[in-house]
């Protein structure tokens, strides 16, 4: 088990996690550049036109985040697909981890403002997918009865080790189901968008969980 002090946790990979702390974080805490790093990630490599076309934005727009990203290490650039007229780029990193446990990058208060901007952009993006998800239900009737996605919530009683104990156990499950990856983005034509002959179908998932403690707990009355 990690040490509650102790950094890097075992499962973080340098060569495949992006590292944000609430001293660098303000360079993805932007909803464009959020939806630009998830669509390397997703769809591979790309030009600053091209994504622009996807999201509804000039192709300045998208440019000048690109670069910002660039400079902080998020993305880089795809110099096998570039030429002179057009530059493509890759996300850097198959993943992005938060952390406030860095030694030494804890962050003063306006740090720790664009941290919590931050993170509330990730569960708005994380509640509009439940959403959508849901909003297909009745488009989706003939398959509900064979469909293996759900959404689910558990009470837990958990010490801070347990927490963090469970919290690696997760991470590791996931990590077994994302050997397409290999530290890259994902891309066209990975394992989620090629059925073998007569293999059963893949779809593509977004696995996602939330391990905090309830801000608004019960209390039992004195018996």
């Amino acid at each position: 088990m990690d040490s509650p002090h102790s950094w890097p946790p075992s499962w973080f990979d340098p060569d495949r996690h992006d590292l944000l702390t609430p001293l660098n974080v303000r360079a993805l805490a932007h909803p464009i550049r959020l939806t630009l790093l998830r669509l390397l990630r997703e769809d591979g490599p790309a030009t600053a036109s091209g994504l622009a076309e996807r999201i509804g934005q000039s192709s300045g727009v998208t440019s000048y985040h690109l670069r910002t990203m660039a400079t902080a290490g998020l993305v880089e650039e795809e110099a096998s697909l570039g030429n002179r007229r057009d530059r493509w780029w890759r996300a850097a990193h198959e993943a992005t981890t938060f952390s406030f446990r860095v030694p030494g990058q804890a962050g003063d208060t306006e740090q720790l403002e664009a941290a919590e901007q931050y993170l509330r952009m990730i569960a708005q993006v994380g509640y509009e997918r439940v959403l959508s998800w849901i909003s297909t239900l009745v488009e989706r009737q003939d398959e509900l009865v064979t469909s293996p996605w759900q959404l689910g919530e558990a009470s837990l009683s958990l010490t801070h080790d347990e927490a963090r104990e469970l919290s690696g156990q997760i991470i590791a499950l996931v990590a077994r189901y994302r050997r397409d990856q290999q530290g890259r983005a994902r891309g066209p034509g990975g394992p989620d968008e090629v059925t073998p002959s007569g293999g059963p179908e893949r779809r593509r998932a977004v696995f996602q969980f939330q391990l905090l403690p309830d801000p608004h707990p019960v209390r039992a009355e004195p018996g």
